[in-house]
């Protein structure tokens, strides 16, 4: 249980960061 919330969380880090890197390329 903890490992699938702790890939979750990674995976949730990975879309903010590529919308991160998106508005910068954008911007």
């Amino acid at each position: 249980k903890i490992k699938a919330f702790r890939a979750q969380l990674r995976g949730v880090n990975n879309i903010s960061y590529f919308l991160f890197r998106l508005k910068n390329i954008y911007a």
